[in-house]
């Protein structure tokens, strides 16, 4: 900026010099022809050989008027002896103005019956044009130079602005190489910077939640697959310790382990990729609760029951039936592992929806009950990523998933949006 006000100056300011120069010469020629014109009036009506005296008008301050016969020498005034080219340009009848001897000088014939006798000449010291002259030279220059200061303050200032802010660019740039992409940046107040600093927000936004949505599936996946593999694990063992055992069936309930695992693997991908819900047909709530409990019966302790409370009508909902599944899953490992007593899997239509209630008699939730939905760490201890993971579930598939009783003898609520049951034939 200060090279571009100082070039800026330069070209407007020299060709301004040079015309101020011109402008102060040729008010001082017009000044010195007015009073040269002046002193023409004192020729005699005799002629300049008459002898008659001739008396010059008053001259302006440091002005010399004289005048000059045909042949160019003085016969009055106090101007040289001869008055050189000037003079000589007035009796050829040109009015001229030269610079001569450190003197401007101003030179106008001098008629008699339009016949040219001789030359009035004015001159000043060329120092009273010089003074003007620089005296304009030193007033744009000393503009010039505030102009150079005022640019070179407002560089300052602008580089002062914007060094910070994009310093906080590059520094969150940083920080999101380096893998914090919590980090933010400040609004600057400068659109450009900002708008770059927006993009980088946005940026960093979305890498955070990727990388959250694939730790969240790591832990669910992790979660899930846990009980499924155990449980296929014990099935193989077993049917390996038994010779002679039915192969066949066990390989058939191996299978049936391994669709299962399939199936939790695609559901938890589908919500792993933007929380979308997962595409199905309806799914018969009291079949796919019925399933769920009858997985999960085998691998309660002893003195332990899971019971059933089922309608007889079929009750649909438009939850796709490998969701569901998850859902209830959950809520029921979460009643077998962490409660104590008979654990109860409830249906009944409520409304237009369904409702599903997982309960057993334990003690309940002690505390804050809604923390019982906060997702745990992977190494963090306690059971929070399964019900989290529950409610994730419901809530992208417009279900509502609520602890209902907190305390004694705890009940998990499912509200499912409730389907129309499917033609007949």
């Amino acid at each position: 900026m200060v090279v571009v006000t100082a070039v800026a100056v330069a070209v407007f300011g020299v060709p301004l010099g040079v015309a101020a120069s011109r402008l102060y010469r040729n008010r001082e020629v017009n000044r010195l022809e007015r009073e040269a014109t002046l002193a023409a009036g004192a020729l005699p009506a005799a002629g300049l050989d008459s002898g008659t005296p001739i008396r010059l008008p008053t001259a302006s301050a440091r002005v010399r008027l004289s005048l000059y016969d045909d042949a160019g020498r003085r016969v009055a005034g106090r101007g040289p002896a001869r008055g050189g080219p000037a003079v000589a340009s007035a009796l050829q009848g040109r009015i001229d103005d030269v610079r001569a001897g450190g003197r401007l000088v101003v030179a106008v014939p001098l008629r008699d019956e339009d016949v040219v006798v001789g030359a009035a000449r004015a001159d000043v010291p060329w120092d009273v044009v010089a003074e003007d002259i620089t005296e304009s030279w030193l007033v744009m220059a000393a503009i010039g130079l505030a102009a150079v200061g005022v640019a070179g303050l407002l560089a300052w200032w602008q580089t002062s602005r914007l060094v910070g802010p994009i310093d906080g660019l590059t520094g969150l740039a940083v920080r999101l190489g380096e893998g914090d992409f919590a980090a933010r940046v400040a609004p600057a107040g400068v659109p450009e910077i900002d708008g770059a600093g927006q993009a980088l927000n946005r940026t960093a936004e979305r890498l955070g939640d990727l990388l959250g949505r694939e730790r969240a599936f790591t832990a669910d996946v992790s979660h899930q697959l846990n009980t499924p593999l155990t449980s296929l694990r014990l099935s193989l063992e077993s049917a390996l310790m038994a010779p002679g055992g039915d192969d066949h069936a066990a390989i058939e309930e191996a299978l049936a382990q391994l669709e299962r695992l399939q199936a939790t693997v695609s559901t938890l991908l589908a919500m792993a990729r933007d929380a979308a819900p997962v595409a199905g047909p309806p799914a018969d709530v009291v079949a796919v609760c019925t399933e769920v409990a009858e997985r999960f019966r085998a691998s309660l302790p002893a003195g332990r029951e899971l019971r059933l409370d089922m309608p007889e009508a079929e009750l649909r909902t438009r939850v796709p039936a490998d969701v569901l599944r998850e859902i209830v899953a959950v809520l029921v490992d979460n009643g077998c592992r962490h409660g104590a007593g008979t654990v109860t899997v409830a249906v009944r239509a409520a409304g237009r929806g369904v409702v599903v209630e997982v309960g057993d008699e334990g003690a309940g939730v002690r505390g804050d009950p809604a923390r019982v939905f906060e997702r745990h760490q992977p190494d963090a201890a306690g059971h929070g990523i399964g019900l989290a993971l529950a409610r994730s579930l419901a809530e992208a598939h417009e279900a509502r998933l609520e602890l209902t009783r907190p305390g004694d003898h705890p009940r998990f609520a499912v509200a499912l949006p409730g389907a129309a049951p499917p033609p007949p034939g």
